[in-house]
């Protein structure tokens, strides 16, 4: 059985901004710990903050399609160039190859759950 909290994972800062906490990942990741290292079809599970005022960096991913899930906040959400205002309750999906960016423009954190699939 693998049950992982998140406060017990030490966080780390993606797109030079947010903060996630990476809770499960695909089998056979390297510097994951080996129990966080279960999940076979899904690349990972993380939970993730934005602070106000901050976005992630407009990137993109040739390896996997993303679905964030917003637990709390405010912001705006741009995919390939599309921009649309998202908010708690919000699930969006980040096809292969989109660039995307979060962005929190709201007055208070933006936590959400990001989870990521492989296409290969």
């Amino acid at each position: 059985m693998v049950i992982k909290n998140w406060r017990e994972n030490p966080p780390s800062i993606v797109h030079r901004s947010g903060i996630d906490w990476r809770l499960l990942s695909k089998e056979g990741e390297k510097g994951v710990d080996p129990e966080s290292a279960c999940l076979r079809a899904i690349k990972f599970v993380s939970l993730a903050w934005l602070q106000p005022g901050l976005s992630y960096e407009p990137h993109s991913h040739s390896d996997h399609e993303e679905i964030y899930y917003i637990i709390s906040g405010k912001g705006t959400m741009r995919i390939d160039g599309e921009k649309r205002k998202i908010r708690d309750g919000d699930i969006i999906y980040i096809p292969v190859n989109s660039v995307h960016e979060i962005i929190n423009d709201g007055e208070e954190m933006i936590k959400f759950l990001a989870f990521a699939a492989n296409i290969r």
